[in-house]
């Protein structure tokens, strides 16, 4: 069992943070992409040493309530890698974002749709490393809508595990409830076959365990439900659904019964149920406590013992157990009928953190953690010792997140990297200032920079600089008319070019002087020895849409799929090193319109 003092190894904030209010949502901005506005993270503890630090990878979040809600990838110094905020969706959320296994290949997993009081109604969506949507998924037979607590792709995709949730009519004069009819909410899970769309298992709470033993009434708390045709009694509350690759057997969780349910794969019938003192508990459970739990996921199995981990809550918002929200691992004795807790980790900030509601608990391979805390939007990881890593925040109360991953990633997205170059003064000393970023790209170390007197060339290298961050800048103390940038791999090899830019300049009056464009010729060569070795980029394979889903919300990603099998990285004839003139214009607008919000704001 862990706990330890807050550690302070480092303390930044990595972005422009540029917010009404930077307590509750401080937000990133960037001059490359004026669009985004990113929840910015507050890096105040981080230990990056390779051996007794934060694992590698990203950090996979989807923050909702918040300026521009949706899927986020950051690094972990707190810098932005993907923002995967898409307007169109409107007030939709999305849930649950982590790199899956789909096909053979590394994709990532997530839900989106309407949310409720409670609980939600929407699809699973797979994305490719493009970012581009490859298969979408819901329930089936006639369930509600795929609700936000679960979408967990399994056996490489070849199923999917959903929650639903179901209201029924159901008399309920036994709970004092008056309305007549009156009416429950059950918990439902369904494994659902990826190819076809059909169900491989139907789970329903209703058929196995009672309302009875609910630790949650009708009218108690924000999403109980009073037991009407309008908000009917959530007794259940189902949060997770794992399954085991051994068994077979289905792991739950139910918040409002404080219960964790083992689920017999061939007729559905409650195998065991780990509660700490709730109705019909199969086990003994010596010296912890846990309550309104959330993310209950196997973690190792033989024929004596099952070992779980969970995230708990310890507290619904209305009622608390602790003062603190931690993750579990427990071990179950199944000869002995004795669970018993392995370990226990809590955020590393004085106090703790005690979340109401939401949260996960990843166990890493070598046995470090890694936290989502749910209603207070932080994140933690401590490596096998126990010792803490890393702890972030977000901001605050109403800005939420369901669950936080840790996971490698490989990230190609289509489009081009994104320049912009501010007009400077003629008689400043770096008449080029510019700024570069590729949302979601993974692979770039460096950025490369060429210029021309001409729009259209000869290009030749003006400089480079080693990535930094979401947005790098880059500055010449030698002016020229015209810039673009080529993104570099680790190993030299070239990812993809910019659009070419004009590079304005202010006169003495503050005006703008646009460089003149040459006539188009086909003289867009660089200096040939400039140019870095290509190497083909192993993209992920297109996949046709799996169309299982019921009918989908309007403001949902298209369904059209756009990414090639293969893709090719620049080429390294010199002739095709310079972006096309066409792509000048649209980014000269594009920039004009930017400069024109700086003077108003």
């Amino acid at each position: 069992m862990h706990r330890f003092a807050l550690l302070i190894v480092a303390s930044v904030w990595l972005v422009v943070v540029a917010a009404v209010d930077n307590t509750t949502e401080p937000i990133s901005t960037y001059v490359s992409r004026p669009d985004l506005q990113a929840p910015a993270l507050h890096v105040s503890l981080q230990n990056a040493d390779p051996v007794n630090g934060f694992a590698p990878g990203y950090m996979f979040i989807c923050p909702f309530q918040a300026t521009q809600q949706g899927p986020y990838i950051y690094d972990k110094l707190g810098n932005l890698v993907w923002s995967g905020y898409n307007a169109a969706l409107g007030t939709n959320n999305s849930m649950d974002m982590k790199p899956c296994s789909y096909k053979g290949s590394t994709h990532l997993c997530l839900w989106q749709g309407i949310t409720r009081q409670g609980y939600g109604l929407g699809q699973g969506i797979i994305l490719n490393n493009n970012y581009q949507p490859v298969a979408y998924l819901d329930t089936a037979n006639e369930a509600p809508g795929a609700d936000i607590h679960e979408f967990n792709l399994i056996n490489d995709g070849a199923s999917a595990l959903f929650t639903s949730y179901e209201s029924l009519q159901y008399d309920l004069s036994a709970f004092s409830v008056t309305a007549n009819p009156s009416w429950i909410m059950q918990g439902i899970f369904q494994e659902i076959d990826s190819s076809t769309g059909e169900v491989i298992f139907d789970w329903q709470s209703l058929d196995h365990v009672d309302p009875s033993g609910s630790y949650v009434m009708p009218g108690t708390t924000d999403v109980s439900g009073n037991g009407s045709a309008a908000a009917p009694w959530d007794y259940f509350h189902i949060n997770s659904v794992d399954k085991s690759s051994a068994t077979k057997n289905y792991l739950i969780s139910s918040r409002h019964m404080s219960t964790v349910y083992c689920i017999d794969s061939a007729d559905g019938h409650v195998i065991w149920q780990l509660s700490c003192g709730g109705v019909n508990a199969s086990f003994t459970v010596e010296g912890f406590n846990f309550t309104f739990q959330h993310d209950a996921r196997y973690i190792l199995e033989n024929d004596t013992h099952t070992i779980i981990s969970i995230f708990d809550n310890a507290s619904n918002g209305f009622n608390k157990t602790a003062t603190e929200s931690s993750g579990m691992v427990i071990s179950i004795d199944l000869n002995t009928k004795v669970a018993t807790l392995l370990s226990q980790t809590f955020a590393p900030i004085s106090g703790g953190i005690l979340s109401d509601s939401q949260g996960n608990t990843q166990i890493f391979s070598n046995g470090a953690v890694f936290h989502g805390w749910g209603s207070v939007p932080s994140i933690s990881e401590t490596n096998t010792n126990g010792e803490p890593v890393l702890f972030a925040t977000y901001g605050a109360y109403p800005v939420m997140n369901y669950r936080a991953y840790s996971f490698p990633w490989n990230g190609f997205p289509l489009d081009k990297p994104t320049l912009v170059a501010p007009a400077q003064s003629q008689n400043v000393a770096t008449p080029v200032v510019a700024y570069v970023s590729w949302n979601g790209a993974t692979e770039v170390e460096t950025w490369r920079f060429y210029g021309s007197l001409t729009n259209t060339g000869p290009f030749s290298v003006i400089g480079k600089v080693k990535k930094a961050g979401f947005e790098t800048i880059f500055t010449s103390a030698v002016y020229y008319d015209f810039i673009f940038v080529e993104a570099v791999g680790s190993n030299g090899e070239s990812w993809s070019n910019s659009s070419i830019i004009p590079v304005d300049t202010l006169d003495a009056n503050g005006n703008e002087i646009m460089p003149s464009l040459s006539p188009v010729s086909n003289n867009t060569s660089t200096t040939s020895s400039t140019i870095a070795n290509v190497t083909s980029v192993p993209f992920a394979n297109s996949t046709s849409l799996v169309a299982s889903s019921t009918t989908p919300l309007t403001t949902y990603l298209s369904r059209s799929s756009t990414a090639p099998s293969t893709r090719t990285a620049a080429s390294t004839t010199s002739s095709s090193i310079a972006p096309s003139l066409d792509t000048i214009f649209p980014t000269m607008f594009a920039f004009l319109a930017f400069a024109v919000i700086l003077i108003h704001i």
